[in-house]
């Protein structure tokens, strides 16, 4: 005869054995093979408090960014297979959460005319959203360059 109650049990313990063997959907920053076409090596990037890694390509020569201050930026997005999801010029406000949180903590502290890249934990990113071209859990690879704060350029021709 079986025993009935042990039948729910069972069932919950095999539920959470089979959620614990599934794969974690986000990517690992630290556990990528970036493309080579991205030339990045990770252990010439800072990582951030955050999670958020970044490598100064140019320190630029102007102004240091702070929060409520409007910054312009150009960027190319890529993935870390070496696609790109993305490129152009927006401006926004520092800490207004008008981005993801990981472009913000990475453009933090950029100096006008600098250029950089920033790498963000999916966390950081869309998380489990699938975006247009981006799949759910990816890590964000971005080259940017901060053009103006506040309406002082550096570059001209920055997006211009």
């Amino acid at each position: 005869m079986i025993n009935t109650r042990l039948i729910p049990s069972s069932l919950l313990l095999l539920s959470v054995l089979a959620l614990s063997a599934c794969d974690d959907p986000f990517q690992i920053i630290e556990e990528l093979t970036f493309d080579e076409s991205l030339g990045i090596v990770l252990s010439e990037f800072t990582r951030l408090e955050s999670g958020v890694y970044i490598k100064n390509e140019v320190v630029g020569s102007g102004e240091v960014t702070q929060e409520g201050q409007t910054a312009v930026l150009e960027y190319v997005g890529y993935l870390a297979d070496g696609s790109s999801f993305g490129s152009g010029g927006f401006p926004f406000v520092i800490g207004s959460g008008n981005t993801i949180a990981g472009f913000e903590l990475g453009v933090f502290g950029m100096r006008t005319g600098g250029q950089r890249w920033i790498i963000i934990p999916p966390s950081l990113g869309y998380g489990d959203s699938e975006q247009a071209t981006i799949p759910a859990g990816s890590v964000l690879i971005f080259n940017v360059e901060l053009c103006s704060l506040n309406g002082t350029a550096v570059d001209p021709d920055c997006a211009g």
